[in-house]
């Protein structure tokens, strides 16, 4: 007797197994979509949570409410389906003071349709998002850029050589006693020390060393850049005050000349005139060009040159001596030759230029944010005490370069530091 095998049902089987794998698919391309919807959904109010609370710390309020009050808005409130998670943890860096970083934190649930069928219930999004709350600061008695002895205030990038924030061409020699050099930009080609020797020495009083600070990660050119005394740091991924704007400088009467010396005041025209070679205490307001060419001689002790408009030049084989003000009643004190930020080199092609082969000596602060500023020729500064805040600087030629830090002989003005806040992750 033969029994035959039925294959009865099999096709059910089949059918069966079908069944799952297109669910499968189902909840791969239906579940999965909502998935994913979701975490950016969460991402997003992650991140503008994050925000709220920096700014809510920046105000003085309660960062955790203003956190959770964002996130519940976006949808995520706490719930059954949701947890929100705000922490909070000394800034590791970045501000230019004290700063907290606030973390905020979403865990999702996802209720699945499809893929019940192969056992997955519930699917779960975890993102976060860190937002950096910079306090703000009061400062006196402290100069800008404190610890530079010459900035750059250029945040752009440097396509060249010709555009570098800070620079040394030539075979010059420039030497700096505990000051550093400051670069604003977060471009690595804006340090470009491609000739002659720069050397970064410790403070002749004190203990500070002059090194070389940066607003990029890393990068830049050092030919002939050398450090004595353990100086000559590179240090980078730094943050720096904001230029201080228009300082809102007036001059209430003119200047006049007599004879060969003059007084303090407005004056428009190049500067100084004809014959002038002693410049009085006080401020000078100047609209036009201050120049001083081959074989003329200025001195001027107590003064503050504010160049409203034009550009400084002094070249040939001229002799400068310019000192700033000393009265700490004085709330110009500290300032020798400023320009305000409507003079810049955008406004005219204006600039700081100390060229040709004589001798400059300059003591307190160069604040012109917005000028690029020259060093060339094979003229000298020698043993200065002076600080430069310029929108680039430079040098060139083979001149020599002396410069010393001191702060107590630069600006220090009382300002504040604004808070501010950023997505740092």
């Amino acid at each position: 007797m033969k029994f035959q095998s039925s294959e009865k049902g099999q096709v059910l089987i089949m059918v069966a197994f079908a069944a799952i794998a297109l669910f499968a698919f189902a909840a791969l391309a239906i579940d999965g979509s909502m998935y994913l919807s979701d975490r950016r959904h969460a991402q997003n109010a992650a991140d503008t949570s994050a925000i709220a609370a920096a700014l809510a710390r920046t105000r003085g309020q309660n960062y955790t409410n203003a956190a959770m009050a964002r996130a519940a808005s976006n949808g995520y409130d706490n719930g059954t389906l949701n947890d929100v998670v705000v922490t909070i943890a000394n800034s590791p860096g970045g501000c230019p003071h004290n700063g907290k970083d606030i973390t905020v934190t979403i865990t999702s649930t996802i209720n699945t349709t499809f893929a019940r069928v192969i056992g997955r219930t519930q699917l779960t999004n975890i993102v976060s998002a860190t937002a950096r709350s910079c306090d703000i600061l009061l400062i006196q008695n402290t100069p800008f850029y404190k610890g530079s002895a010459v900035f750059a205030t250029k945040t752009g990038i440097c396509n060249g050589s010709n555009a570098a924030a800070l620079y040394v061409n030539g075979s010059g020699n420039l030497q700096f006693w505990g000051g550093d050099l400051g670069s604003a930009s977060t471009d690595p080609n804006c340090l470009r020390f491609q000739g002659g020797q720069t050397q970064l020495k410790m403070a002749e009083k004190g203990t500070d060393c002059a090194d070389i600070l940066s607003g990029a990660g890393s990068g830049g050119t050092f030919n002939g850049v050398t450090g004595q005394d353990g100086c000559g740091a590179k240090v980078y991924n730094q943050s720096f005050e904001n230029p201080p704007g228009d300082l809102g400088i007036t001059c209430s009467s003119n200047a006049i000349q007599s004879g060969s010396t003059m007084t303090a005041g407005n004056y428009t025209g190049s500067f100084p005139p004809a014959g002038v070679t002693t410049l009085l205490p006080g401020t000078y307001c100047i609209n036009g060009d201050f120049r001083v060419n081959a074989g003329q001689q200025l001195t001027g002790t107590n003064v503050t040159i504010v160049m409203n408009s034009g550009t400084l030049k002094w070249n040939g084989s001229s002799e400068v001596s310019l000192s700033a003000p000393t009265d700490p009643n004085n709330p110009l004190k500290g300032l020798v030759i400023y320009a305000p930020p409507s003079n810049s080199f955008a406004s005219g092609n204006n600039e700081i230029n100390i060229d040709g082969s004589g001798n400059a000596s300059i003591t307190g602060t160069v604040l012109a944010e917005n000028l690029p500023c020259y060093f060339a020729g094979s003229g000298q500064i020698q043993k200065t005490i002076m600080q430069f805040i310029c929108y680039t600087w430079g040098m060139d030629g083979n001149g020599q370069g002396e410069i010393v830090y001191d702060s107590s002989y630069y600006y220090t003005p009382t300002r504040w530091i604004d808070p501010s806040i950023s997505l740092v992750r």
